[in-house]
């Protein structure tokens, strides 16, 4: 936590002691009151209270009522999302892809998703909003969404990705879109490259992330769905959004997406392939090698060092849900309650 924050909430109970209003140690709340999770919120706050919602949603439960206010409170007055205010009581900066500061879009798309689940409806919109003036075109003259937008920003698929499942999935009437799933469609490769998507339309090769994150844009149900009776894996041929399955479903063969082009196993994106493929009702032998693969790790990614990964815990429940799985008990651990009592009080 920054000293800055602490003096900040020191000088507000000071305050509240001196004009009487009762506040007790016993009963006030403390700094981040509703905050799924143990892990450090600076860069993935927002973004992992979303997630942790969508989780629960996804499995009936509802979130409580101060992890919804949480997330409330940390929406911007423009509607947008940083991916953590230490200070609600400061006011948002712009977008800075500099120094990774200020309102994002992956933030902003997640956070509308789950205030949606939640039925916070007007502050979804809000952020839906926001994100289509946060467009940037492409080398390629198409329209997409870049992380931080702003003067020289160029759009990227995972955001794009993450952007269209927000707008789509609150039924935004607006030509933005249509110009997001243009671009969506245009970052995935002929078959002869593999069918896999380019992180930008630029890049010469494939992203298993950006890969993972636009199909889940194109055509996943968020929250998840209960399980479907999938089918064998699409063959690449003329339908792009299949392509991309057909691609994830070769990269799926030991059960967990590589962070490819980079090193090292990449749990989220193989839960929300897995949360897509149940959508798409494909993939029948990938979407079991991927599941039995994240419940062997559940709690080498959810728990790792002792700390709850909020996110984690919320990809889990959303796999559990699409695969018919026990929430309470998949891989060792019991989803439901160790997400729920990680919650500041």
């Amino acid at each position: 936590m920054k000293k800055s924050y602490k003096l900040i909430m020191a000088a507000v109970l000071s305050i509240a002691v001196a004009l009487g209003l009762g506040l007790s140690p016993a009963h006030a709340a403390g700094p981040d009151a509703g905050l799924y999770g143990t892990t450090d919120p600076t860069y993935t706050g927002v973004d992992n209270q979303a997630l942790a919602i969508l989780g629960l949603d996804s499995v009936g439960v509802s979130a409580d009522r101060a992890a919804v206010k949480w997330l409330v409170a940390q929406q911007c007055l423009d509607g947008s999302f940083e991916s953590y205010r230490v200070s609600i009581r400061t006011a948002c900066g712009p977008p800075d892809a500099v120094n990774y500061t200020g309102p994002n879009t992956n933030a902003t798309a997640l956070a509308a998703l789950a205030l949606n689940a939640s039925g916070k409806i007007a502050q979804a919109k809000r952020a839906v909003e926001w994100l289509t003036k946060a467009t940037a075109v492409a080398p390629n003259g198409k329209t997409g969404i870049a992380y931080y937008p702003g003067s020289g920003a160029l759009p990227d698929t995972n955001s794009s990705g993450l952007a269209y499942a927000a707008m789509s999935g609150l039924g935004v009437n607006s030509a933005v879109v249509g110009q997001v799933r243009a671009y969506l469609l245009s970052a995935i490769t002929p078959c002869a490259q593999s069918g896999g998507a380019k992180f930008q339309v630029s890049e010469a090769g494939v992203n298993n992330s950006a890969s993972a994150q636009a199909l889940f844009g194109l055509a996943a149900l968020t929250p998840a769905e209960p399980a479907n009776k999938l089918g064998a894996s699409p063959k690449c041929a003329k339908n792009k959004v299949k392509n991309l399955a057909s691609y994830l479903s070769g990269q799926l063969k030991t059960g967990v997406l590589s962070s490819f082009p980079y090193d090292g196993d990449d749990f989220g994106n193989t839960a929300a392939t897995v949360v897509t493929f149940n959508t798409m009702k494909v993939g029948k032998k990938p979407v079991g090698k991927a599941t039995a693969a994240l419940k062997k790790n559940a709690k080498t990614w959810a728990l790792k060092d002792g700390k709850v990964n909020a996110g984690a815990l919320g990809w889990l429940l959303m796999v559990a849900q699409a695969t018919d799985s026990n929430p309470k008990k998949f891989g060792g651990v019991n989803l439901i309650s160790t997400l729920t009592k990680s919650m500041k009080k």
